[in-house]
């Protein structure tokens, strides 16, 4: 599993960098439309473009990384998590066959120490000097007690029996303690029994007697008994390579505790256990108690014993849950470098970007602080040269005023005066922000008033103007001298538009809807160019020829300004405009 910078990281830093080299050029050579183009060829753009498609970059940018390591890191730490959790199953499953087979071969090693054992104390009870009949017991304790020396082998002693299992004679003396040493049942299987019986001792826990019947002329004369004690002799749990938390257990085929490390007796009588053990073969099982212990037995070769190996469950799996949180820890370790890395590597570009964004962002202002400088440069111009004209021909002064020829230039004069004061306080407006002192102000009332007023100006352009009134009054907290400049606006762009039309008309409609109040204007003239359409309430970006460009972008600030907005909305009759106020109760 790759943890580094991949083929998704380089395609998507590669994109990145595209975008950056996109948005860091000069705006486009070429306008989006002809017609919003400046004189000169100056494109018309908003000084605020170059920010916001950075910021837009720098989102997108993000978005994407973060979602992309994001996935690909939820991918690679579930597959680990998967490969983990199977490993981990395997290992444990590895581990509970591992007890079994350590089990089997403890086993097999006990089984072969026992047998020795027995072969020995045969081989003794067939000596000629082991004879009960005579009733004499004084070679018999001269032939044991020169065993003593050895006690590797039966660590606690050697002792006699007679048929009824009496004990004849031990070493050391009060080996029983005038007790029985062997239950009756096991006593009466040596009678019959030809080789050496291995049975529990009847006294005490941990005690294994290897009972060897003596037999002379065809006859039981009694028993010959090796006594080791299991726990002394290390015969069990040989303490070495016995893994930390089992613990060892000797029993019996019928389920009793001959010997145990740690006190297993009472779960080593579950019914589980004890009918596993009873089967005499090889078992590994788990308990269903609390806490899960999980029991491994193999029966002890030449005996009716059965080898116990018993852990919890926890204990058996707690280092291989270590090894894997450690695993896990690693391997979120490794996830998390690429993005450390990515992080180092980014903060240096970072700042070699943010220099070059902000000397973009100097640069696009500049330019658009020089467009701007050209239009109403321009625009300046155009209304001097006519008012240069006009005077010039007034100067003049001593032919005669031919058809009221003066009085036409005075009312051009007067017309372009009033051009360049409105396009002055449309511009001083936009460039100082919009504050507007707000009243209660009846909106449908308001735009009755402005249509009235522009109703002339149609009239003498032939255009069709005409207003549906709201059936009530459109109560706004408005200022009035704001939302008179917003009218206005709509208002002379739908009849510079719709002259265009056949015939040519402008409607205006004032109503209420959704708690606020609405002033749409519609014209019939060939609507607004596709291509213009995103920019179109952008500053100096206008379809008109002789446009400026400042109406549409002051009137929807004027309008948010308000807590409204400005926005062109589809018609089937034209080009429509809305203004939309949030309404107040009467």
């Amino acid at each position: 599993m790759s943890t580094g910078i991949g083929p998704a990281h380089v395609l998507l830093f590669s994109w990145w960098r595209a975008q950056v080299a996109r948005a860091t050029r000069a705006p486009a050579a070429e306008p989006r439309d002809p017609a919003s183009a400046a004189p000169g060829g100056a494109v018309r753009v908003d000084p605020d473009d170059g920010e916001h498609e950075f910021s837009e970059i720098h989102a997108r940018f993000a978005r994407n990384v973060l979602g992309i390591y994001l996935a690909v890191s939820a991918v690679a730490l579930a597959a680990l998590i998967a490969a983990l959790g199977s490993d981990l199953k395997y290992q444990g499953d590895a581990a509970r066959e591992s007890l079994s087979i350590e089990t089997e071969l403890r086993a097999q090693y006990l089984g072969r120490y026992l047998g020795l054992l027995a072969d020995e104390v045969q081989r003794i009870g067939a000596r000629p000097e082991i004879d009960l009949l005579d009733r004499e017991l004084g070679p018999e304790r001269t032939l044991l007690n020169s065993y003593r020396g050895n006690r590797a082998l039966f660590n606690k002693g050697f002792a006699l029996l007679d048929d009824e299992g009496t004990v004849l004679w031990s070493t050391p003396s009060g080996l029983f303690a005038d007790a029985t040493p062997m239950a009756p049942a096991s006593f009466a299987l040596l009678r019959g029994a030809v080789g050496v019986q291995m049975v529990p001792s009847n006294t005490d826990a941990g005690v294994i007697l290897l009972a060897s019947p003596i037999r002379r002329a065809e006859q039981f004369t009694g028993v010959l008994l090796g006594v080791i004690d299991v726990d002394a002799s290390r015969a069990v749990d040989t303490g070495f390579g016995r893994r930390a938390g089992v613990d060892m257990s000797l029993s019996t085929r019928d389920g009793r505790i001959v010997f145990t490390t740690a006190g297993q007796s009472d779960v080593a009588r579950a019914p589980a256990i004890d009918a596993a053990t009873r089967a005499g073969q090889a078992f590994l099982l788990s308990t269903a108690n609390q806490p899960t212990l999980v029991v491994a037995g193999s029966p002890v070769p030449r005996t009716d014993f059965v080898l116990l190996s018993t852990i919890r469950d926890d204990a058996l799996r707690g280092p291989l849950v270590q090894h894997l949180l450690v695993r896990l820890g690693i391997g979120v370790l490794l996830l998390a470098l690429p993005l450390i890395g990515a992080s180092v590597i980014l903060r240096g570009s970072l700042q070699r970007f943010r220099a070059a964004e902000d000397e973009a962002i100097r640069n696009q202002r500049m330019r658009s602080l020089g467009e701007a400088a050209s239009l109403i440069a321009h625009e300046v111009r155009n209304s001097l040269n006519s008012l240069r004209l006009g005077l010039d021909v007034i100067l003049v002064g001593d032919s005669p005023d031919r058809g009221g020829r003066r009085a036409e230039i005075l009312t051009s004069l007067r017309g372009e005066m009033t051009r360049l004061a409105d396009f002055t306080t449309e511009l001083l407006t936009f460039s100082r922000g919009v504050r507007p002192v707000t009243a209660s102000l009846d909106l449908a009332a308001f735009t009755t008033k402005v249509v009235d007023a522009v109703r002339p100006h149609a009239e003498n352009r032939e255009v069709a103007l005409t207003l549906e009134p709201a059936r009530a009054p459109l109560l706004v907290q408005a200022d009035s001298t704001l939302i008179h400049v917003v009218l206005t606006n709509m208002l002379s762009n739908a009849l510079d538009f719709a002259e265009n039309g056949q015939p040519p008309r402008v409607s205006v409609h004032t109503d209420a809807a959704g708690g606020r109040c609405v002033v749409r204007v519609v014209d019939n003239g060939p609507g607004v160019a596709a291509t213009i359409r995103p920019r179109l309430f952008e500053p100096f970006v206008t379809g008109r020829a002789n446009g400026v460009g400042i109406g549409l972008a002051l009137s929807r600030r004027i309008a948010r300004a308000h807590g409204g907005d400005l926005r062109l909305v589809p018609d089937t009759e034209g080009t429509c405009f809305e203004l939309s106020l949030p309404g107040v109760a009467s």
